[in-house]
């Protein structure tokens, strides 16, 4: 077996702030740090070297898909600083020898608080573009299409704690507007500036929309002519909620699903939630949702849509959960699952 280490692919950061507190009580021994847009940047950077990470087809340059629109400084809130435009990031990771037919889309950051999201793609992403003899069976089998970001704008004003008076959010009580206000006693927000202006508060909540939110839209469209408009499995990572989160707006098809089984077996301990009231689940539940957006004719026309949003995990546990996931995959199509 070749090697398995997830150093492969280390890269230097910097801890923006400490990320110690965990949504609904959940609190952590050994926090993982803030992942910012900075880090997405240098991760992408750095995993591009590999042979098998290569730009999608909508890509502009390099990986970088194009810009956000970012947020100008306000001279009537002077206290507001500048969100520069932050570049939105897609590659593909695959084994264009083999021909392979299985197309997975990854994607994270849809809230910008919930950094665990971003070390579950990272754990992910590092497998499958190492050297393990695994990762080069399951390239030659599926195409993988990575979003590391799909909010920026959001993603920076978290990380940079920034208030931004000028852009309120219409829903101040559920901690979307001046969110670190007596920080930690709020949650991470969930939206960016552009939705807020909009009346809009949550980032996961408007996928269904049209021209409406340009980087949605720029997303959107590079999916779709990325994959063909059809992929066979679809991720969107967040996090966190209860340890091992994970979830289907598809309900139980998509867990009980081969790929559902391999994963349950390759992480035990993990909460499926929805059983058995089908909490969260049903593709006519919140339709603006991205793993929604994905399943429908409009989106990806995904067999399988998941969610995974882990708590109470570390960075080293988080990626060790990402690269878990590959590796279930590789049990249903190249190994004995």
């Amino acid at each position: 077996m070749s090697n398995t280490n997830d150093n492969q692919f280390d890269y230097p950061y910097e801890k923006v702030f400490d990320y110690n507190v965990i949504r609904r009580g959940l609190w952590e021994d050994s926090p993982p740090p803030a992942y910012s847009p900075q880090m997405v940047a240098r991760h992408t950077e750095t995993v591009a070297e590999s042979q098998w990470v290569k730009p999608t087809r909508s890509c502009l340059h390099d990986m970088v898909l194009g810009q956000t629109n970012g947020w100008p400084a306000n001279p009537d809130y002077p206290d507001d600083p500048e969100i520069p435009p932050q570049d939105i990031y897609a590659y593909q990771i695959t084994d264009t020898s083999a021909e392979p037919e299985v197309k997975m889309v990854i994607a994270s950051g849809n809230h910008p608080g919930e950094f665990s999201g971003n070390w579950l793609l990272q754990g992910m992403v590092n497998f499958l573009a190492g050297d393990d003899d695994r990762a080069a069976a399951l390239r030659k089998k599926a195409s993988f299409f990575v979003y590391p970001d799909v909010n920026p704008d959001g993603r920076y004003q978290a990380v940079h704690r920034i208030d931004l008076e000028a852009a309120p959010s219409p829903n101040p009580k559920e901690g979307f507007g001046r969110r670190f206000d007596n920080f930690p006693d709020t949650d991470p927000g969930r939206g960016n500036p552009e939705l807020y202006i909009a009346g809009e508060a949550d980032h996961n909540r408007v996928w269904n929309t049209n021209d409406r939110f340009r980087h949605i839209d720029l997303i959107k469209r590079a999916m779709k002519a990325d994959t063909g408009g059809k992929v066979d499995y679809f991720w969107d990572f967040h996090g966190p909620q209860e340890p091992g989160n994970w979830r289907s707006p598809q309900g139980e098809p998509a867990w009980n699903s081969p790929y559902g089984q391999a994963l349950q077996a390759r992480e035990p301990d993990v909460v499926i939630a929805g059983l058995p009231n089908g909490f969260k689940s049903g593709l006519s539940y919140q339709p603006g949702k991205l793993s929604v957006w994905a399943a429908t004719n409009e989106g990806l026309c995904a067999d399988y849509t998941y969610v995974y949003e882990p708590g109470g995990w570390t960075e080293t546990r988080l990626k060790e959960a990402g690269r878990n996931l590959a590796l279930a995959l590789y049990d249903v199509l190249a190994g004995d699952g």
